[in-house]
């Protein structure tokens, strides 16, 4: 069970690495031809963008070490996930784990090829938009959403659970 649960975690890292190399390129190509916008629906277009810092731009900075400091963590978070990802247990870590890793590793390769973390998917309502995102920060959210419903599941199981007796 556990080979079958890396090859599972490992073909997600891949998937999601790869989907978010690509789409970026492809994102990019098209929106500097455009201009930078092609406006989709009423709330969501595509809108390039660059992140310096992590997410919503949090820690930006111009220096020339942040992309580099900032993927090492990356790198370093997807090393110990690795770790975990060798003794996972469950579908459920395999599947949460190759997306963190997946999407982490993504944009850690833009953050040491551009120096930023390419985005371009943009929501907006009434004038007011999310930080523009990519799919490694979809990938991450899916992922850390998988982690909580998990632990909220496990809780409510560990609770229906009747009490030992002696």
């Amino acid at each position: 069970m556990s080979r079958y649960l890396r090859m599972l975690g490992l073909s997600i890292v891949f998937f999601v690495f790869a989907l978010d190399l690509a789409s970026k390129a492809l994102m990019f190509s098209a929106l500097t031809k455009a201009g930078g916008l092609i406006n989709l629906l009423p709330f969501f277009d595509f809108r390039l963008g660059f992140n310096h810092g992590v997410s919503f731009g949090l820690l930006s900075s111009q220096s020339d070490w942040a992309p580099w400091l900032l993927a090492a963590v990356a790198l370093g978070i997807s090393a110990y996930l690795s770790m975990r990802l060798w003794r996972a247990t469950t579908k459920t870590q395999a599947i949460w784990i190759g997306l963190i890793i997946g999407g982490a590793l993504g944009n850690a390769v833009d953050r040491l090829v551009d120096g930023a973390v390419t985005d371009f998917l943009d929501i907006h309502i009434n004038g007011y938009h999310w930080p523009t995102f990519n799919l490694a920060d979809v990938a991450i959210v899916i992922g850390v959403a998988i982690i909580i419903f998990d632990g909220f599941r496990n809780t409510i199981a560990d609770r229906s659970d009747p009490p030992a007796t002696l």
